[in-house]
């Protein structure tokens, strides 16, 4: 997928259009994989945040010319059908991208399997930069260059309450830096949806293998450095149609808590 702009598109122009053919390298056995979609909606978030600033992703600095990064902080993902695609099928993405405050950006992706409606994605991210040499400790900042997008007028996302559950199963897990860090060394806003599904495998595998996520809400809190364990805490509830799962992800050794989702998990197409 190319998402060089044409020619005739203004550097402002904070919208774009894509498509992807599918292979294995897309698909999971129950259809399209929701880490990879993420992954890739995540690219296309930050090519057009380097787009709208005129730069190389790689170089995209604060206003004391330090090198900053797009953390996510919240993802809504809404009528989802993932279950949809199929080899040498064709996802359609259009995006675009607002300004939500002086530090956040927001994009939103709708989606379409050959042809068909496949969902939307909302993206919240925060420019961040290290405060030290770990990523425990991160700080907000401003980049300039972005007051020429449109402001956000929708509703903002709110806040993400999980139901108590003293009762939910645990997992603990040591992310590998190989395969679940990304190339600035964050534990990426990906894996933490494959730390979430792989521990709902283990707690109920039936369910896991007969469902898909129609939905999902997540909001994000915090990071680990390499080597750090995570606890997820897995809570299963009915719901109508479906299957609530609540996620929590707790960093080993402080407790901090990493993120909280929500998905509505309900049959998968045959």
């Amino acid at each position: 997928m190319s998402l060089l702009p044409p020619p005739s598109r203004l550097v402002t122009d904070p919208g774009l259009e894509g498509s992807v053919h599918l292979g294995m390298p897309h698909l999971v056995p129950g259809g399209l994989s929701e880490t990879w979609l993420l992954r890739h909606l995540g690219d296309v978030h930050w090519q057009m945040l380097a787009r709208q600033l005129g730069c190389a992703p790689s170089r995209i600095t604060d206003r004391t010319g330090t090198r900053v990064y797009a953390a996510f902080r919240h993802v809504t993902l809404e009528g989802l059908r993932l279950d949809a695609a199929r080899e040498d099928g064709r996802l359609e993405v259009r995006s675009h991208l607002w300004r939500l405050s002086r530090t956040q950006v927001l994009s939103r992706h709708a989606l379409m399997l050959d042809g068909a409606a496949a969902g939307t994605a909302i993206l919240v991210s925060a420019f961040v930069r290290r405060e030290a040499a770990s990523n425990r400790r991160i700080c907000r900042v401003e980049v300039p260059g972005l007051a020429d997008l449109p402001d956000w007028d929708g509703a903002r996302p709110a806040p993400l309450v999980l139901p108590q559950a003293p009762e939910a199963a645990r997992l603990t897990f040591t992310p590998c830096p190989a395969e679940d860090f990304n190339g600035a060394g964050f534990l990426y806003f990906s894996s933490y949806v494959s730390l979430a599904e792989r521990a709902l495998f283990s707690h109920a595998p039936g369910l896991a293998r007969a469902t898909t996520a129609r939905g999902r809400r997540i909001a994000y809190q915090g990071n680990i450095d390499p080597g750090d364990a995570v606890d997820i805490l897995t809570h299963l509830a009915d719901a109508q149609g479906g299957t609530l799962c609540t996620t929590r992800l707790v960093r080993g050794g402080d407790a901090a808590v990493l993120a909280e989702m929500v998905a509505l998990r309900t049959p998968a197409a045959p």
